[in-house]
C-alpha cells in the first residue's frame, strides 16, 4: 500500500520480469527471474500471471471474449483439441460468475466489472501459482467493487494462489491480505501481519497514513510537516521520510534499513 507514485506498480511489474529491476535478486521456485532462459521464462508466464488497472484496456477490442480467453491456452498448448477448449472456456466463465453467452460478446457489450471477470478467468486457465493484482477494482462502481473482490478472495484460497494485491485504499488492503507492505518513495517502510500494521503502525509515515485513512486515533496524524524541498535535498542520503517526519533526528540522516521489531514486523526506521 501506499500514495500514487510511490512505486508500487514498478515493484510488481519488476517481480514479474516485465521491467528491468535496477539491483537486486527476484526468486520463483528458487529460479531467478533476472538470469532466466527463454525456456524458464516461458515456463514462468504460466505460473505468474497480472490483472492490470484499466479492465478495458486488457482484451482485444476486435477479438469475442471466447478468443481473448482460450487465446493463452492455445499459446501454451494446454488443450489438445477444439472440444476440450470449448468445455475449458464454458467451465472458466462459469467460475468467475458469468454465462456462455458472454462468450460470443465484445469487450465493449461488457461492462468494467464483467471485463475483469473475464480477465481473472484468462488468468485462472493457466493455472498460476502467484497472480500481480495491481489495483484491480479501482476502475469500479463499489458496489461492483465489493464482487469482484469477494471473487478474487474466493477464486484465491480455493486455488491456493499467492497474491501481490497493490492498493492505495487502506479499506481494501485491511480485508484482503495477511502481511501489508508499506510503501514511501520506492522504498518498502514497513512490512508485517495486515492487524499489526494496519492497527498499530510503527513507522511514521504508516502512522500518518493509516490515521489519515481511518481516523485521527492513530499515531502521529497531524504531528508531520510539508517537506522543505531544499531540506529535503540536503538528505538525500538519508531517510526518505526525513523532511516531513515528525520525530527525525541525526541518525536519519543515513538511511535505515528493514529491521524486525516485533515477530514478523519489519519497519525501516531509527526511532522504532
Amino acid at each position: 500500500m501506499g500514495e500514487s507514485g510511490c512505486g508500487k506498480s514498478t515493484l510488481g511489474r519488476a517481480v514479474l520480469g516485465l521491467i528491468p529491476p535496477s539491483g537486486g535478486r527476484i526468486l520463483f521456485h528458487e529460479l531467478e527471474i533476472t538470469r532466466a532462459s527463454r525456456a524458464d521464462l516461458k515456463w514462468l508466464r504460466r505460473k505468474m500471471q497480472i490483472m492490470f488497472q484499466h479492465p478495458e484496456a486488457a482484451l482485444d477490442p476486435r477479438m469475442r471474449i471466447y478468443d481473448s480467453l482460450v487465446e493463452p491456452l492455445r499459446i501454451h498448448r494446454v488443450v489438445g483439441s477444439r472440444a476440450e477448449e470449448q468445455r475449458l472456456a464454458a467451465e472458466l466463465i462459469d467460475l468467475v460468475g458469468l454465462h456462455p453467452e458472454h462468450l460470443n460478446r465484445y469487450p465493449h457489450e461488457l461492462s468494467g466489472g464483467q471485463i475483469q471477470r473475464v480477465v481473472l478467468a484468462r488468468i485462472l486457465s493457466l493455472e498460476p501459482e502467484f497472480i500481480v493484482a495491481d489495483e484491480p477494482t479501482s476502475m469500479l462502481d463499489a458496489s461492483v467493487q465489493a464482487q469482484v473482490l469477494r471473487l478474487f478472495k474466493e477464486v484465491q484460497r480455493r486455488f491456493n494462489i499467492a497474491c501481490l494485491f497493490i492498493s492505495h485504499d487502506l479499506e481494501v488492503v485491511a480485508w484482503i491480505s495477511d502481511r501489508v507492505a508499506a510503501m514511501y518513495r520506492g522504498s518498502i517502510v514497513e512490512l508485517g501481519p495486515v492487524e499489526k500494521v494496519c492497527k498499530d503502525p510503527k513507522h511514521p509515515y504508516t502512522s500518518l497514513l493509516v490515521g489519515a485513512f481511518f481516523g485521527a486515533g492513530h499515531r502521529g496524524l497531524g504531528s508531520g510537516k510539508v517537506p522543505d524541498l531544499a531540506e529535503e535535498v540536503g538528505h538525500t542520503s538519508g531517510c526518505k521520510f526525513y523532511a516531513a517526519c515528525p520525530s527525525a533526528g541525526k541518525a536519519c540522516r543515513v538511511a535505515p534499513g528493514l529491521r524486525e521489531v516485533q515477530k514478523g514486523h519489519f519497519v525501516a526506521c531509527w526511532e522504532v
